[in-house]
């Protein structure tokens, strides 16, 4: 009984041993994978010493905190020191972060989820606008409308009707309508375009949140966290990290930090919808591959099954004249 109770506790250890080996090599596989990823494809990080992008990094002022009076309790761990009573953010630490959301970003990019870029704050607005349009995301640049993602079914119908007044201008309906009433469409396509047109082709609710300006957009970061939408967010010392899933410790109020970060972000899911392109013409071209090799193997099936007929024929015809 002692023996085969020492054999099975040596069996269970060594397949213990054995899983730790698998995830161990498994990591390494995903560490080599993502500093490809990141240092190749999105040519991030890509020196041979690090301290040359520590130097891009405050090149860009992405350093800059906020004054020590308004510092949030949660950013403490991010920041490095303090000068004139103004912050500095740790570099270190903003470095990791951005390297793990690159990651992220690619991986979502690849499994083709919706990305939605929300930045209403002056220094952020019109970048946010040109990086959602390279990588065929989405944007709201001006003003977040309260319920945006609670109330879904709502801004479905106010899509719904801003397509309905472009048709109807783009059709000439409205020269046959009364002059105010022409005006007053002309208007709320106006008012609906300011808001929407960001969002206006969005087929599936949003899956991911990127957010430039926590405190201008609180109400979206809430929002993310009660509908469970994987949010990143450019947090400065004033920001609460608890309202974000992923964060980079950084200066939002800089219109060249905001830039720089999110050229990097562009270049990331750029990287993931090129890789699900391939994935997706590697298939098709196995699915040829298989079609013609069961045309083949069907037509060879024809050729025996005629050749066995054949012989049958001959052996009967034998028969009969012997």
């Amino acid at each position: 009984m002692t023996v085969s109770i020492n054999k099975n506790s040596a069996s269970t250890s060594l397949e213990k041993v054995g899983k730790k080996a698998l995830l161990r090599r498994r990591l390494l596989i995903i560490q080599n994978v993502r500093n490809i990823l990141i240092k190749k494809i999105i040519n991030f990080d890509n020196f041979a010493n690090p301290i040359e992008t520590y130097k891009v990094m405050l090149r860009k002022s992405l350093h800059f905190g906020h004054p020590v009076i308004q510092c949030n309790s949660g950013m403490k761990k991010y920041i490095r020191g303090q000068i004139n009573g103004k912050h500095f953010i740790n570099l270190f630490r903003t470095r990791r972060y951005i390297r793990k959301a690159l990651w992220y970003l690619t991986k979502y990019a690849y499994k083709r989820k919706n990305i939605l870029f929300v930045g209403t704050a002056i220094p952020s607005a019109r970048y946010v606008a040109t990086t959602a349009l390279k990588t065929k995301s989405f944007f709201v640049n001006f003003r977040w409308l309260g319920g945006m993602l609670n109330n879904w079914k709502t801004l479905r119908k106010l899509l719904q009707k801003l397509k309905t007044l472009q048709k109807e201008q783009k059709n000439k309906v409205w020269k046959s309508l009364p002059k105010k009433e022409g005006i007053a469409r002309l208007k709320e396509k106006q008012r609906l375009e300011k808001y929407l047109k960001g969002i206006q082709m969005i087929k599936g609710f949003p899956e991911v949140v990127i957010m430039t300006s926590q405190t201008k957009d609180l109400s979206a970061a809430r929002e993310c966290q009660k509908m469970g939408i994987w949010n990143l967010s450019i947090l400065d010392t004033n920001c609460d990290p608890r309202l974000a899933d992923l964060w980079i410790p950084a200066n939002d109020d800089s219109a060249s930090s905001i830039k720089f970060l999110l050229f990097n972000f562009a270049k990331a899911i750029q990287a993931g919808r090129a890789l699900s392109v391939l994935k997706k013409k590697l298939k098709n071209k196995e699915r040829s591959a298989l079609v013609t090799l069961s045309s083949e193997n069907l037509k060879t099936s024809k050729k025996e099954t005629k050749f066995s007929s054949r012989m049958k024929y001959n052996q009967t015809a034998k028969k009969r004249y012997s």
